[in-house]
């Protein structure tokens, strides 16, 4: 797991010296502006070291400024208030003095000022962690900070975009804001602000496993640190350095590192960053097969990010401890983690670590015998993670990376830049050519070495070639079984549900409307009706797809027995009687009361259940459905008939095969998935019958399947 270095620190470094470099221009030079800039420069000093004397001293610049009412020192002071407050997490004093800060700034109209609260604003969202909101802020600033040319905003806003989209795990879109950031002059002659993008560089090459360049970054990043005596970064250095190790297996050095990082932020009582580190020496023990001590280390950190709210940094605990219980087999405390952790990303939109949580999430339904919802989980999982990587991460940073060197080297020599060129661009095209020309020959020389080997081994084992082939054509015919399987299921779910939810959502908001409108109960009455038919027929779907998949997945329990066809037949005719008399359809039956078979009821209900719908389905007003039995020697032959639109013989070999996607609309524009009589077929070969159909279009259809006589 790679933590940015923290946004309370390394933004705010940066951040604040820009603040502090347009001070000195800002206001009349009398004795109050001079104290005020007193306070302020005592205030900074202390921000990262002691928050109370920061506070203190910007508070006192701010009630001197308000005296001295000058509108422009009182935004300075109202920023480093605000400044002060975040980094001591009072979030509510740093909204409201920001808030007050933005008010002036578009009374005065000063646009320096606005950009600089939109900044602030954008820092206060990323510490709430509403992204959005932050985003929308950052580019505010820098609309603003483009027109008035103030570049050292402009730096700072990108870093801050920076961080976000790395929070989101968009680690191409993070280092573009750094290398846009990089650009821009000012950054060579500002240490602080070099320091911040280097390392956070450094941080997206370790995530992107690109260990040498994570290390040359951390490197020069470590001198800057050692030359500026910041002990905080290089608590974060020790980190992120310790993560790289424990990424390499080496969890005794990782220890040690992460070690050396807690007692520097212990010494600074910076508890959002001891709330980190623990959580990385937790999940170093973890590694290590020590899970007694890295539930220690990880409860200690989640206790401590939940009394900051840091919810980020919340869902990488959830995520380690749900990693944990799953692999000591406690599932409930697992399960409880998980469903907090989801919740979370859903609520910060961090499709990341919705995907990692959502694998897990199938690791313990998976462990827990639940497959469906393994299955589902997995869906979901796969789904989330093919739309965040639709393309290669790494060579977008690669891309990144060398139109940075290029830019870099174009400011450095602009004349020999231009005289070069054309000959830089001719080169990189030759350079692509022999690249592909090199991966087209290995391709077509592994091609033929394999064509080669394949028909020496034809020649040598030709007889095992034919069992072979004979196993893959078996195999074969089970994954076409297999994919017709998976797109019925599909097509269902996604057409064949939507229409009757489509039909019930509509009539049910046509019911709203005319209860709205008045009492006009014809029409409602109408409306629901129509809402009633709806949900009807989608839960005879419902009930065939439940029913279809429990086959499919082997759980559906077959229980032979014998039937009173007459009754079943009774009760079935019973049900369908409102829907028969809809259409003024006529059911007849001359089952006699003696009629006994052996099967398994429940599908045998199914399978009359399903035809009769079909029959009333495709047959017109005022026509007739007659159900008739006939025994033929250990078989009763079951049919149902109807005087109906009928099937032509075409149209006939596409039923009951999952292969061919076949369904028409009744003759009232009834919709079918066709499963029904898929599943028909099932049953009554789980039976030990078989099913058939006699029709001609026009004069209706016959279906007719074998029961064994009890």
């Amino acid at each position: 797991m790679q933590f940015p270095l923290p946004l309370a620190l390394l933004f705010f470094i940066s951040f604040s010296n820009a603040l502090f470099a347009n001070r000195v221009s800002d206001g009349v030079k009398n004795q109050d502006s001079i104290k005020i800039e007193q306070y302020l420069t005592k205030s900074r000093t202390y921000y990262t070291v002691k928050t109370d004397s920061a506070i203190y001293f910007s508070d006192k610049a701010l009630q001197l400024s308000i005296k001295s009412n000058n509108q422009k020192l009182i935004i300075n002071s109202q920023i480093e208030c605000f400044y002060n407050y975040s980094v001591s997490r009072d979030l509510t004093n740093a909204k409201e003095v920001i808030d007050e800060a933005k008010s002036i700034a578009y009374i005065i109209n000063d646009s320096l000022s606005i950009g600089r609260v939109h900044s602030c604003l954008g820092y206060y969202y990323v510490l709430a962690s509403k992204y959005d909101s932050a985003i929308i802020q950052y580019n505010k600033s820098l609309e603003i900070c483009e027109a008035i040319k103030n570049n050292k905003n402009k730096i700072n806003n990108l870093i801050g975009l920076g961080e976000i989209y790395y929070e989101r795990g968009d680690l191409e879109l993070a280092l573009s804001k750094y290398v846009e950031a990089l650009k821009f002059e000012e950054v060579k002659y500002d240490n602080d602000t070099r320091l911040s993008l280097l390392i956070n560089m450094a941080n997206i090459y370790s995530d992107e496993n690109q260990r040498k360049k994570a290390i040359s970054y951390y490197n020069q990043a470590m001198e800057i640190a050692i030359e500026l005596k910041d002990d905080d970064t290089l608590s974060v250095l020790y980190n992120n350095l310790a993560i790289i190790y424990q990424n390499d297996s080496d969890y005794n050095k990782a220890l040690l590192f992460y070690e050396k990082s807690l007692d520097i932020d212990k010494k600074a009582n910076n508890k959002a960053d001891i709330a980190l580190c623990l959580n990385n020496i937790g999940e170093n023990y973890f590694k290590m097969g020590n899970t007694d001590k890295a539930i220690v280390f990880l409860r200690e950190s989640l206790s401590t990010n939940r009394q900051l709210h840091l919810e980020t940094e919340i869902i990488y605990n959830l995520e380690t401890l749900t990693q944990v219980h799953l692999s000591l087999g406690n599932f409930n405390q697992a399960y409880k983690y998980l469903e907090e952790g989801i919740s979370l990303t859903k609520k910060l939109k961090t499709k990341g670590k919705r995907s990692d949580l959502l694998k897990l999430l199938a690791e313990y339904y998976n462990k827990t015998g639940k497959y469906q919802k393994a299955y589902s989980s997995m869906i979901a999982y796969n789904s989330l993670k093919d739309s965040i990587q639709q393309k290669s991460r790494t060579e977008k940073i690669v891309e990144l990376q060398t139109q940075f060197d290029s830019e870099k080297k174009e400011k450095e020599n602009e004349i020999l830049r231009v005289k070069n060129q054309f000959t830089q661009e001719k080169l990189e095209q030759e350079k692509m050519r022999a690249k592909y020309l090199y991966i087209f020959s290995f391709l077509a020389l592994a091609v033929i070495l394999l064509i080669i080997i394949l028909f020496r081994s034809k020649i040598k084992i030709n007889n095992q070639i034919k069992i072979i082939n004979g196993k893959l054509e078996d195999s074969n015919s089970k994954l076409k079984i297999m994919n017709a399987t998976k797109d019925k299921f599909f097509s269902i779910i996604a057409h064949d549900l939507r229409s009757p939810f489509n039909a019930i959502l509509g009539f049910s908001e046509l019911i709203k409307s005319e209860v709205e409108k008045g009492k006009n109960l014809e029409l409602i009455e109408e409306y629901n009706a129509n809402i009633n038919e709806s949900a009807n027929s989608l839960f005879t779907l419902l009930e065939n797809l439940l029913q279809w998949a429990n086959d499919q997945r082997g759980i559906l329990e077959f229980t032979p027995t014998q039937i009173n066809l007459y009754e079943l037949i009774q009760s079935n005719l019973a049900l369908f009687k409102l829907k028969a008399a809809d259409k003024s359809i006529k059911l007849f039956s001359d089952i006699q009361p003696n009629t006994v078979a052996f099967g398994d009821i429940n599908m045998v209900n199914t399978i009359i259940r399903n035809l009769i719908s079909n029959a009333l389905k495709f047959t017109d007003e005022n026509g007739e459905i007659f159900l008739s039995s006939v025994l033929d020697g250990d078989f009763i032959h079951l049919s149902v008939k109807d005087n109906g639109i009928g099937i032509s013989k075409n149209n006939q070999d596409k039923l009951f095969r999952l292969d061919c996607n076949f369904t028409t609309n009744g003759t009232k524009e009834e919709t079918g998935s066709g499963l029904g009589l898929i599943l028909c077929k099932e049953f009554v070969k789980k039976n030990g019958g078989e099913i058939w159909v006699e029709s001609e279009e026009n004069k209706g259809s016959k279906f007719i399947f074998s029961l064994k006589s009890a």
